[in-house]
């Protein structure tokens, strides 16, 4: 194969700026170099909506409607996550996931009470 010929920088047609390079004297080529240093951005962490967790809350245990609060508290979350309202996003981020809380354990003690409910009938009828 064919090498592509050398070009040398003089006859090599450039536009703009001329740039020269430094000679040591040893006769090595030196470049320049230019190092741009930033500061590091704070990581701010990103508010959660909580909103798989506020659709099981409304699918697998609903008490009086919580779940369905919870859903709406998260999509107004994600909105104001997406506008870029962190601060209102946080907000109801925290209010979705207070309703989450609040709805699984009233889940917990509706099918604890339910459980206790039928063990004690159960033991009544065999009795």
């Amino acid at each position: 194969m064919d090498q592509p010929p050398s070009y040398q920088p003089e006859f090599v047609p450039m536009k703009g700026n001329k740039y020269m390079r430094l000679e040591d004297t040893h006769g090595a080529p030196k470049f320049q170099h230019t190092v741009v240093l930033g500061q590091p951005q704070p990581v701010v962490p990103q508010p959660r909506d909580h909103i798989i967790w506020s659709l099981c809350s409304l699918v697998y245990g609903n008490p009086f409607c919580l779940g369905m609060l919870a859903v709406y508290f998260s999509i107004k979350s994600r909105d104001r996550k997406m506008v870029g309202d962190l601060e209102g996003a946080r907000k109801h981020g925290n209010t979705a996931r207070c309703f989450n809380t609040v709805t699984l354990t009233l889940a917990i003690l509706g099918l604890l009470f339910l459980f206790i409910t039928y063990g004690i009938i159960i033991y009544q009828v065999a009795h």
